[in-house]
């Protein structure tokens, strides 16, 4: 049961604060990782694993917040995980160590895996015909949060040369001041059911929901390969360019910043006025065509002209997919287990950041332009899947609801 408080866009607004200021703090981090572990005298496997062991801890630990935040209520689990992952940036900062630093990254990732509590906040808060618009303010929050983050810590990196303390003290403020901002001004969403079952049994009720329902497994299967599909560019973009147009990592963090304008512009803009019109179905098969196109052009780009118009593509085409599979995910679940279900959700998207980047990696080593292929194949393959969903049905209740708001 939700709070029946009027100021629901301030709520959204709140929450998309909350969310982008903990991924400016991920970004910070995330690109300096490898230059840090390899002066620890890591090797290509360990910086691999460096990067893999968070979101493979997410993977065990969405479903459990996505829950208890069922249980308990959005907002202090939302404020747990931003404390967690300030702790997380402060072992980052002392790090003296490869163990250290591996250290860090798994106290982030049980810290960095409430995304699926802020999708359960949106839910509550959004009439189901508007949900998939609003799950675009996650999307947003990430592509600005990826523009902002890298070209924060490459200045910071260059306060302490060699030294991860800037960066992750930095980081570290940003997600504690974050947190205590929600725990000031964020109202909660949910008053938690008095018999919710513990988060133990209703994890293992989302799971058994989602093997039984048809809609949620092919969401699913979906959301994996577009996952995947979009993970190949995070390590082999930069070398791509590097080898093919002598592009340093200036222009390599360039590339990333079109990529995270173009994604957010389309989650936080143009799905959220498209999505209720059009439906989520038909915006997520709208979407691959862009989403692969982008990616072969990227791939076999003779031309930086070309490579740019290919991030552009990807960029278009990966914001309309992912929204579009969130609100779809969203609806198919049972409204007392929407946290948990988005849970579920966000440990299949972190399987795919763990399995798209090492089979983008080692493609790359064939050919450069494989992994795109790859991921092209991939968004036909999730395509084909999604054009196997049912389009939820409209709430008329919610819509008329949805239009009278200011």
């Amino acid at each position: 049961m939700t709070h029946p408080t009027p100021h629901r866009p301030g709520r959204l607004g709140l929450l998309f604060l909350a969310v982008l200021v903990d991924l400016i703090g991920f970004g910070i981090v995330l690109p300096l990782l490898p230059l840090y572990a390899e002066g620890f005298g890591a090797s290509g496997l360990q910086v691999g694993l460096l990067v893999a062991v968070y979101s493979l801890v997410q993977l065990g630990m969405a479903p459990l917040w996505g829950r208890l935040s069922d249980r308990i209520g959005r907002r202090p689990v939302l404020v747990l995980g931003l404390l967690g992952s300030s702790a997380a940036y402060v072992v980052f900062a002392q790090a003296d160590s490869l163990a250290v630093l591996f250290a860090s990254r798994i106290v982030g990732g049980i810290g960095g895996s409430t995304i699926p509590v802020a999708q359960a906040y949106i839910a509550d808060a959004t009439p189901p015909s508007r949900r998939t618009g609003n799950m675009g303010l996650i999307g947003a929050a990430f592509g600005l949060g990826f523009v902002i983050g890298p070209a924060l810590g490459a200045f910071l990196a260059g306060a302490s040369p060699g030294s991860p303390a800037a960066p992750g003290y930095v980081a570290a403020v940003l997600c504690l001041a974050n947190a205590l901002a929600a725990l000031l001004w964020l109202p909660e969403s949910r008053v938690p059911g008095k018999d919710a079952p513990t988060p133990r049994f209703a994890v293992r009720a989302a799971l058994r929901e989602a093997a039984a329902s048809r809609q949620i497994r092919l969401v699913l299967g979906g959301y994996l390969c577009i996952t995947m599909a979009f993970s190949a560019l995070q390590p082999t973009l930069s070398l791509l360019a590097l080898e093919r147009f002598g592009m340093g990592a200036r222009q390599a963090g360039l590339l990333f910043a079109l990529l995270g304008v173009v994604s957010a512009v389309v989650q936080g803009g143009l799905v959220r006025r498209v999505a209720p019109r059009t439906g989520e179905r038909r915006l997520l098969l709208g979407s691959a065509l862009p989403f692969a196109l982008g990616l072969l052009a990227v791939g076999w780009s003779p031309t930086p002209s070309v490579l740019l118009a290919g991030l552009a593509l990807v960029g278009i085409g990966y914001g309309g997919a992912i929204p579009s599979v969130l609100g779809l995910l969203s609806r198919a679940a049972h409204p007392e287990r929407q946290g948990a279900v988005l849970g579920v959700g966000q440990s299949v998207g972190s399987l795919a950041r763990v399995l798209g980047p090492t089979l983008a990696g080692r493609l790359f080593d064939v050919r450069l332009g494989l992994p795109y292929l790859a991921g092209a194949a991939l968004v036909l393959a999730g395509a084909l899947v999604s054009a196997r969903l049912a389009q939820p049905k409209a709430d008329p209740e919610s819509e008329s609801e949805s239009e009278s708001e200011p």
